[in-house]
């Protein structure tokens, strides 16, 4: 049978005004940053509409608890005489999930229920979820990737008050990662230290978004990218010190590796710069940074940079071995006569 198709977080826009406020919201997915955006919307809202400070209460559940305590605060009269705010988070916690059914039946009009359930739903044809489709109360965040990532960010900059270029807001997504929360601390961070400039450069980027004061994962890349063995092993432990997990770090490195070899197959083909960053999905900066890396373009180092890689990968994930000599196992690895 053919998975239920989830309505997707877009639909929520239509239900976002006080003329057509759902009794039952429940919103679900991979995307928390999205999730909690949506949970402040729809209080946002609701909000005016209470009358009482106690109608409006917030609970986080834990493993095993029962649902029913929560579903009668729901069911019980505002204090106040108007609206109240009822918000129940990480309901994947919850063993017997089917109680909630009777309620979503028949939800209270005096009630803003609102669910949030960090993962996807499994199965949306079983109860509660079937019910929650039924009355259009569902709604699905999933984490944007690639081309959706960057064309959030862009929007998300300039609802800010600052722009991006499509290659600067991949650099930033390269330099970060992909966690949401993350880019919009970044995106304050560029709008604190440019407060008269809109448009954020490439090198603004490099300076503002680099973990560290000293070193960003891009001199670990460049020092890596010359065979400089020292250079590399400081620039690491200073990451390292400032904070930058061990994994962040080598999963970055592994891109870099990843890039070169992709980089050396379009030189073969005689792709032009721009082209080429194209077809790899990374920026026009970042494509040109990983081609200069010259102590890397062979079979030989790459295959090398590659084995150690894992190698470091699976030390960090089976063993309590210290960062800094995973670091330096794997850099000096990489970096050999």
């Amino acid at each position: 049978m053919a998975k239920l198709k989830l309505p997707s977080y877009k639909d929520l826009q239509k239900y976002l005004s006080k003329d057509k406020l759902l009794p039952v919201y429940f919103f679900c997915g991979d995307d928390d940053y999205g999730i909690s955006q949506a949970v402040d919307q729809v209080i946002k809202i609701a909000e005016p509409l209470i009358q009482s400070d106690f109608d409006k209460e917030i609970f986080s559940l834990e493993k095993g608890q029962n649902l029913s305590q929560l579903l009668d605060a729901a069911l019980a009269f505002p204090f106040g005489g108007g609206k109240k705010i009822i918000v129940i988070k990480n309901f994947e916690k919850l063993n017997d999930k089917k109680e909630f059914t009777s309620y979503i039946t028949s939800p209270p009009d005096f009630t803003v229920l609102i669910i949030t359930n960090s993962g996807k739903v499994s199965d949306a044809s079983r109860e509660p979820f079937a019910s929650l489709l039924k009355k259009n109360f569902l709604f699905e965040f999933n984490s944007e990737r690639g081309d959706d990532l960057v064309d959030w960010l862009i929007h998300q900059t300039k609802k800010m008050g600052a722009n991006f270029s499509d290659d600067g807001a991949r650099l930033l997504i390269e330099i970060v990662g992909e966690d949401k929360n993350l880019l919009e601390m970044q995106i304050n961070k560029f709008i604190d230290f440019n407060l008269d400039k809109k448009n954020i450069t490439d090198e603004d980027i490099r300076k503002i978004a680099s973990p560290t004061k000293n070193y960003s994962i891009f001199d670990l890349q460049d020092a890596i990218g010359i065979g400089n063995k020292t250079k590399a092993l400081e620039i690491a432990y200073n990451l390292l010190d400032g904070g930058m997990d061990i994994v962040a770090i080598i999963n970055m490195i592994a891109k870099f590796i990843i890039t070169a070899a992709q980089i050396m197959e379009l030189i073969k083909l005689n792709t032009n710069d721009n082209e080429a960053a194209k077809k790899i999905n990374v920026s026009w900066y970042y494509y040109i940074n990983c081609k200069k890396a010259k102590f890397l373009m062979s079979d030989e180092r790459l295959l090398d940079s590659s084995r150690a890689l894992m190698n470091a990968d699976v030390s960090v994930k089976t063993t309590s071995m210290d960062p800094k000599t995973v670091l330096t196992i794997l850099i000096s690895e990489m970096i050999h006569n």
